[in-house]
């Protein structure tokens, strides 16, 4: 299994981030964290067709 700097890097690539990873590895292992810690926030509902947020509509314009 690879390593946690392996990873970043594969995903990173995966990304297109070959430039930033090269220049500015910190921020983007950072940024992969955050990522990470956002998608374990949500935990996935049991109904695939049930929406984390009520429905939302666009205002009326007024008359």
């Amino acid at each position: 299994m690879p390593d946690t700097a392996e990873t970043d890097a594969i995903l990173a690539e995966a990304a297109g981030l070959h430039r930033a990873w090269a220049e500015h590895r910190a921020d983007v292992v950072q940024a992969i964290a955050a990522a990470a810690r956002l998608r374990s926030g949500f935990t996935r509902p049991a109904d695939p067709a049930a929406e984390p947020l009520p429905a939302q509509r666009a205002p009326e314009p007024r008359r």
